[in-house]
């Protein structure tokens, strides 16, 4: 798990995640770094895209990346905004119109650093990613099949079971079943070497009712996150190993990692020089100035 702040969210996350954790010279169109790192594009989930006018699965634009996880802006701000300049409304209270809740001027007025999002990123473990790696074409396909109902899986059960939103210093509290998560998936580490994982950045904006009854935009109680992560991870975890090993006829066995701690299911019949080999690698490095190759 990673904060998304404002201070990191352009230069790390749209300039970088977006692109596999390289470095996107400035100019230069998202779309056109993604083909050029042979990286799909992001892609939206979650239950809270409708309230924004976004489709599940539709491709996430550098300009609505910058807005929600940038600005806390609504991800059609530019056209909301000049609707608004254009039936009269003054400057300031047209963009006002278009932010998610509390406008993070006001919140760095306070001398607190907004929370724009979370960054959960998912990844197989050691001897999966080995299998995904070597593996032929049907192989590769299966796990990053699983891979990816597995991260939906988790992300339903986070929007059914974990998300809530808190206002007035904790005393309002109301379940939010509808998250809005910008998905990029990467095939490789920093270091070039094989590493499929995906980064699903959360919004920290979601909706409540209002006291008239109307939904307003509030922030996500992140502590219940926090407080789920491990969870979370077991989840997606057991989900994309049952699937893999039942397709294609595999079985798991425990590995000892730190002596004393529970043990790592890892797939059985992979060699431990392997699992010990691509380990150390494993950890998507998040130094943001450190560029890596992508494999093909």
């Amino acid at each position: 798990m990673a904060k998304i702040q404002r201070r990191n969210a352009g230069r790390y996350y749209t300039r970088g995640v977006a692109v596999g954790d390289g470095h996107r010279p400035v100019g230069q169109p998202l779309e056109d770094a993604q083909e050029l790192a042979g990286l799909p594009p992001g892609r939206w989930l979650g239950r809270g895209l409708r309230a924004l006018g976004l489709t599940e699965g539709g491709q996430v634009s550098e300009r609505q990346l910058e807005l929600l996880f940038g600005e806390g802006r609504h991800p059609d701000a530019d056209r909301i905004e000049r609707g608004f300049l254009d039936d009269g409304v003054d400057a300031a209270t047209a963009r006002r119109l278009t932010v998610l809740g509390q406008p993070i001027e006001e919140i760095e007025a306070r001398k607190q650093t907004p929370l724009l999002g979370m960054d959960f990123t998912f990844r197989p473990q050691a001897s999966l990613v080995v299998l995904w790696a070597l593996g032929d074409a049907t192989v590769r396909r299966v796990i990053e099949r699983a891979h990816e109902r597995a991260v939906a899986r988790v992300l339903r059960w986070l929007e059914d079971e974990v998300a809530e939103t808190r206002w007035a210093s904790g005393r309002g509290r109301a379940k939010t079943p509808a998250l809005v998560v910008a998905a990029f998936r990467h095939f490789d580490n920093r270091d070039g070497l094989p590493l499929l994982h995906e980064h699903c950045l959360i919004l920290n904006r979601v909706q409540r009712p209002g006291a008239d009854g109307d939904p307003v935009w509030g922030a996500l109680d992140t502590y219940r996150l926090y407080q789920n992560a491990v969870a979370a991870g077991t989840l997606y975890t057991l989900t994309m190993t049952t699937e893999v090993c039942e397709t294609l006829g595999l079985a798991t066995v425990p590995r000892e990692v730190t002596p004393g701690l529970r043990p790592v299911m890892e797939i059985a019949g992979v060699p431990e020089d392997l699992i010990n080999w691509q380990r150390p690698a494993a950890s998507a490095s998040r130094t943001p100035w450190r560029r890596s190759p992508t494999s093909t």
